[in-house]
């Protein structure tokens, strides 16, 4: 027989009742012993009960993950941080080291011989005895900054690891209600009861669809790209609107924006892909590959992707445009505001 609408909420309601009460649940074994029609809404209605435990548990679980995606992307940047101060440091080793090399107790003694009087000759031998001698500050400071990089780095992997086992435990629960919504279909198509499902049903879809977006860099090295670059849109990038296939987050980040063009056309990107400076591409210390920004600069803005390493050197500067982005922003060397977008779910 048919189980009318006002049965089917009533049971509904009598399963999403508090916990506290689970004589409801024997009441109901009393109803439905006497049809099996109502014992297949009594499964129907258990399932559905338990996959609103599930969405609700899945929700706590995807805010945890996406602060924890946050977190990676934060410390890949505190590790770029790191990796610029140890290059930095390096090299200023690097050039006391050459320097006292260079410059040798023979330099000094040749120098000293030419000196035209004796304040010079003391000066030259001052200089000398500062140059030629390894500042401890120096060395420290290169051992020091080595140390923290490494920390920096060993941090991110293991923040990244941890993302990577909350991602799988979303992806196994997301299997594990997909499994029970197809079984809550069979049985609400029995009960002719569908209707009751279908809120579930989409909301299981959207969290399949979202679970995409969880990856920490959609490019793998020497993919092709050009699916990427088509979501800039037939603008090719020159929109401050947000173009289809993209969504925005609400994070950014500010700071500094230099360019790079043709001496470094045609030579492959840290992903691989061939520069080309024509393209709205950028480089970017921190951010996953295939990630996009809005690049905002003035009362113009840029669409660009992610898929290279850099600005190196400057560590102020937070974003490396490509010739073509830089040249429609106006930036030369440019303070600017960036906003993350990610590629859309599928529909």
């Amino acid at each position: 027989m048919r189980i009318g609408r006002n049965v089917v909420v009533l049971l509904l309601a009598l399963a999403a009742s508090s916990v506290p009460h689970p004589a409801s649940a024997h009441d109901l074994d009393e109803v439905v012993a006497e049809s099996e029609d109502l014992r297949e809404v009594q499964r129907f209605v258990a399932l559905h009960q338990q996959l609103d435990s599930m969405l609700a548990r899945y929700a706590r679980l995807e805010a945890h993950a996406g602060r924890a995606w946050l977190t990676v992307v934060e410390s890949e940047r505190a590790v770029a941080t790191a990796e610029g101060l140890v290059e930095a440091a390096e090299l200023r080793l690097d050039e006391r080291v050459r320097t006292a090399y260079q410059f040798g107790p023979g330099g000094t003694l040749e120098a000293m011989l030419e000196a035209a009087s004796l304040a010079e000759a003391a000066m030259i031998s001052e200089y000398a005895a500062r140059t030629i001698s390894l500042d401890g500050s120096v060395l420290r400071d290169a051992v020091v900054a080595r140390a923290v990089f490494v920390a920096a780095r060993a941090r991110s992997e293991g923040m990244r690891s941890d993302l990577v086992q909350r991602i799988e435990r979303l992806r196994g629960l997301l299997r594990t209600m997909e499994r029970k919504v197809d079984r809550a279909a069979e049985l609400a198509v029995a009960a002719h009861l569908e209707h009751e499902l279908e809120q579930q049903r989409l909301a299981i879809a959207e969290l399949a669809a979202r679970q995409g977006s969880w990856d920490l860099g959609v490019i793998g090295y020497g993919e092709d790209q050009g699916h990427l670059l088509s979501l800039l849109g037939p603008t090719g990038g020159r929109t401050c609107e947000t173009p289809d296939g993209l969504v925005e987050t609400g994070k950014g980040f500010s700071g500094y924006a230099s360019w790079y063009g043709w001496e470094f056309g045609g030579q492959p990107t840290a992903t691989g892909a061939i520069f080309d400076p024509r393209l709205f591409t950028a480089a970017n210390r921190w951010l996953p590959f295939g990630t996009f920004l809005r690049v905002r600069h003035g009362d113009r803005c840029a669409i660009v992707l992610v898929n290279d390493r850099g600005p190196y050197g400057r560590l102020e500067r937070v974003i490396d445009l490509s010739m073509a982005s830089a040249q429609y922003l106006g930036v030369g060397v440019s303070w600017v505001e960036a906003e993350i977008l990610l590629v859309a779910p599928p529909a």
